[in-house]
């Protein structure tokens, strides 16, 4: 990915800030899952059966910003669950922001193009949009077939509106290491503003 200099420079004042006074363990991003739930059921997510229990429960937007205000750290990955099937997704992306954080939106996609109405292009902000390959490969990981067309048509979306945009890989033991080249050149196409890649978990 290519961080922005804006990003750069947040993450170097705090880790000064917190060298000059002395801490020697502090958080440097604040992983937010503001709900449990998700559109989607993929092979190599657990979610489903290890919440099962509390998949209906979601976090208020001052839980969520009560937690980012203890935390402190400059960056904010809203992950999930699905976040964009978060109510108040909208609130909570625009109140992180106005506390001057960077923002990973971290999304399947599927509803990427109808939900970018409620965020407004901003330079703190990345929508990170998770594809495991191409098309067929995608499809049969996440067990629906469209997907991987509707996370493409949300991408294509949100950069015509001006939005940064990365996507997010992982990596299996059955990965096909081609089959990620040529979905992160066909991605690159796409005008994506950065690739990061993430090992799958036995």
């Amino acid at each position: 990915v290519r961080f922005p200099f804006s990003l750069t420079r947040s993450m170097a004042g705090y880790l000064l800030k917190k060298s000059l006074s002395g801490e020697k363990h502090f958080p440097l991003v604040l992983m937010l899952e503001p709900l449990h739930a998700c559109n989607l059921r993929c092979t190599g997510c657990g979610r489903i059966r290890e919440y099962a229990d509390c998949v209906d429960r979601r976090l208020s937007i001052d839980d969520c910003l009560g937690a980012l205000d203890e935390c402190g750290a400059p960056i904010v990955s809203i992950c999930g669950g699905e976040p964009l099937i978060y109510p108040e997704i909208g609130e909570l992306v625009q109140a992180i922001l106005a506390r001057r954080k960077h923002i990973y939106l971290c999304t399947n996609g599927v509803a990427l193009a109808d939900k970018l109405p409620r965020f407004k292009p901003d330079g703190r902000l990345f929508i990170n949009v998770h594809l495991d390959g191409m098309e067929n490969t995608h499809d049969r990981i996440v067990g629906k077939q469209g997907v991987f067309a509707q996370a493409v048509a949300g991408i294509e979306a949100a950069k015509k509106a001006g939005f940064q945009v990365c996507t997010n890989t992982t990596v299996y033991k059955p990965t096909n290491p081609h089959e990620v080249a040529v979905l992160f050149e066909y991605l690159s196409h796409l005008g994506v503003d950065g690739l990061m890649i993430s090992p799958a978990y036995g």
